[in-house]
């Protein structure tokens, strides 16, 4: 039996660069830590632009600890996938929807259990590799804090 995450989407040259996003967001949004690492140069730059530079870091280091973050405290973490295009400097950005209920304090925003929704902009570039090199997200931080109460 295949999963969703299995699948590959395309094996045009320019489609293949956004399999592995795609397949990046599958395993996050199947909450797999290891499997989203798998796509990724863990050696490579990630950078949650809201946090400016205390956001910006390496993907295997800063990128694994948010994320392990998000997924203990948001057990129902979930995304959505409503667009991927690549751009003229050979970049996929996908826009994504990401959405969970607090179940435990985060960074600075102490739970009151309650839901979030948010739109989010993913910008990877791959090595040669295809694996993720850098990846830039931005969100609306203010709103996100604001939907958990703080």
């Amino acid at each position: 039996m295949t999963t969703t995450s299995e699948k590959i989407v395309s094996t045009h040259p320019l489609e293949m660069m956004k399999n592995p996003c795609i397949q990046f967001m599958f395993a996050y949004q199947e909450q797999d830590l290891d499997r989203m690492m798998s796509f990724c140069d863990t050696n490579g730059e990630v950078w949650f632009k809201p946090l400016g530079e205390d956001g910006r870091g390496k993907i295997g280091e800063l990128g694994r600890g948010i994320w392990s973050a998000l997924i203990d405290c948001f057990p129902d973490l979930t995304n959505t996938v409503d667009s991927a295009m690549i751009d003229e400097d050979n970049r996929v950005r996908a826009d994504v929807v990401i959405s969970g209920t607090q179940a435990k304090d985060f960074a600075d925003v102490p739970t009151k259990g309650l839901r979030f929704g948010s739109d989010h902009i993913f910008i990877f570039r791959l090595n040669e590799d295809h694996k993720i090199a850098q990846l830039h997200i931005e969100w609306d931080h203010a709103d996100f804090k604001r939907q958990l109460g703080s």
